[in-house]
């Protein structure tokens, strides 16, 4: 992989984030195959953008401190599909899914979504895929591995990132949190028929 800065901008081009990728530790490349990745691509309608074709959701790990919001942090938009899920943040202009977060956002831990069209930059910056994981909910037919993989050494991989931010007080440094702690835009909680309707059949 390479160093370096990656520009991300959601499908309209009002919200603009980018990533510091100093080197190979700074995050971790892994594909999800999910039940909820699926639904949240498919909750606004970017699934042909966000779901590779075996209908995993391209990732890389890293910690909040890594990613600045240059323009549009106005139109970002927090849901959850569920009162224990993940908060799954999207460019509110256009409906862009652009990265998840712990339900307890002041851990170190961001989650940035890759669209599939920009999946060359991505292999370039952000290095190889390492872990493969939910595979047995990935659409049947389409490719996806037929068992998880790495996904133990991606699970320690987050640890120690959110350790070392917590110890270099890199943490503190979060775009996504504003004054009193909380996020910088009101947490919605979709309701079971939003979650219904745009849950895959196949996994319905």
């Amino acid at each position: 992989m390479a160093a370096g800065v990656v520009d991300h901008t959601c499908r309209c081009g009002a919200t603009h984030v980018r990533a510091d990728v100093p080197g190979a530790t700074a995050g971790t490349r892994l594909i999800c195959y999910c039940k909820d990745c699926q639904t949240a691509a498919r909750l606004h309608s970017e699934a042909d953008d966000m779901l590779s074709p075996a209908g995993g959701t391209n990732i890389w790990q890293t910690t909040p401190d890594r990613v600045e919001i240059v323009t549009g942090a106005e139109h970002l938009k927090v849901i959850r599909l569920s009162p224990k899920g993940l908060m799954r943040w999207h460019a509110g202009c256009c409906g862009t899914p652009m990265f998840n977060t712990l339900p307890n956002v002041k851990l170190p831990f961001l989650g940035m979504i890759l669209r599939q069209s920009t999946r060359a930059e991505a292999d370039a910056v952000y290095g190889k895929i390492r872990c493969h994981a939910s595979t047995g909910s990935a659409p049947p037919g389409g490719g996806a591995p037929t068992r998880d993989k790495g996904f133990k050494r991606a699970g320690f991989d987050v640890l120690q990132r959110m350790l070392a931010a917590w110890l270099s007080g890199r943490s503190k440094d979060n775009p996504l949190i504003g004054e009193g702690g909380v996020p910088i835009t009101p947490v919605e909680i979709i309701t079971k028929d939003q979650r219904r309707a745009a849950t895959p059949s196949h996994l319905s």
